[in-house]
């Protein structure tokens, strides 16, 4: 593969592939089949698993997770093959193999420490750290053969610092909704936008974690309203202005969501459309924070 457009079609099918299997990850923990398979690598002993409802979602989880890395190791060996690849994205071909190691190891103590708080938020975590390596390494394979294009305005880069204080709370923020999930507190304030009646509940226990969550949202919400604001005044070319644009509509979407999940009592189809569009939404501010700052 000699084309610079032939691996960025790879990473981004990788990309692509990524949010499925974050999402399918969220589905395995939601539909309860997280311990459906209670060893690993093997399926209850064997290569192929019996054909059980709950099973068959969580194989499929590590039979999406064995794709993603197969195609993330391949994309990492054709870049470190090619000097003038290597000098653009070796650091980052390599960053993203030891995760994906990192990721299988951690997967694996997920399984056999029963779901442990600590683990399934870790698990998350390096999900969207090799997320954010894979976005990156697509935009710079995109670039291997085009002039930059963007803006020398020094507004534009410090929209771009913030766009990345706002993925960064993102990430975050989904480490929080990792462990309120994982730790049964999902309902604990079954109400909203006020918790189990009061604007200021008590920071302990199940309702604590919930609300830290919240609080959380709140912190994203303000963050990338912010940086929407203050992108008005500011002269941006359209490979800038649109991912910003778009962080605005999932925001919107992914409120929505959060509050659909605390009203609805959690459903499975919210819940994992939450997830998703976290991720898509933290995918976003990185693309803006990268064209932000070319120049």
């Amino acid at each position: 593969m000699r084309s610079p457009a032939r691996l960025a079609a790879l990473l981004q099918a990788t990309t692509a592939l990524t949010i499925v299997l974050v999402v399918w990850g969220g589905v395995v923990r939601l539909s309860g089949s997280g311990l459906a398979i209670p060893d690993w690598p093997l399926a209850e002993g064997r290569l192929l698993p019996r054909p059980h409802p709950n099973v068959l979602i969580e194989y499929g989880h590590r039979f999406l997770a064995m794709l993603v890395g197969l195609m993330t190791t391949g994309a990492a060996v054709l870049i470190l093959r090619r000097r003038e690849w290597r000098a653009r994205l070796g650091w980052l071909a390599v960053g993203s193999v030891v995760t994906i190691v990192l990721q299988i190891l951690l997967g694996a103590r997920v399984v056999l420490d029963e779901l442990a708080v600590d683990r399934v938020v870790g698990h998350l975590l390096l999900a969207f750290t090799l997320f954010a390596l894979l976005v990156k390494m697509t935009l710079r394979a995109q670039e291997l053969d085009r002039p930059a294009e963007g803006t020398s305005d020094p507004r534009a880069r410090r929209l771009a610092h913030f766009a990345r204080v706002a993925a960064g709370a993102v990430f975050l923020q989904a480490g929080l909704g990792a462990w309120v999930s994982s730790s049964g507190a999902s309902l604990a304030c079954p109400d909203f936008p006020t918790c189990q009646g009061s604007w200021l509940p008590p920071m302990v226990g199940l309702v604590g974690i919930h609300y830290a969550h919240r609080l959380g949202a709140y912190a994203v919400v303000a963050i990338v309203l912010g940086i929407l604001a203050a992108s008005v005044a500011v002269p941006l070319p359209p490979r800038a202005r649109w991912p910003l644009r778009f962080s605005g509509i999932l925001l919107a979407i992914q409120f929505l969501l959060g509050v659909g999940n605390v009203l609805l009592g959690v459903p499975l189809p919210v819940s994992a459309a939450h997830l998703g569009t976290a991720l898509i939404l933290f995918g976003t501010l990185l693309v803006a924070a990268h064209e932000l700052s070319r120049g």
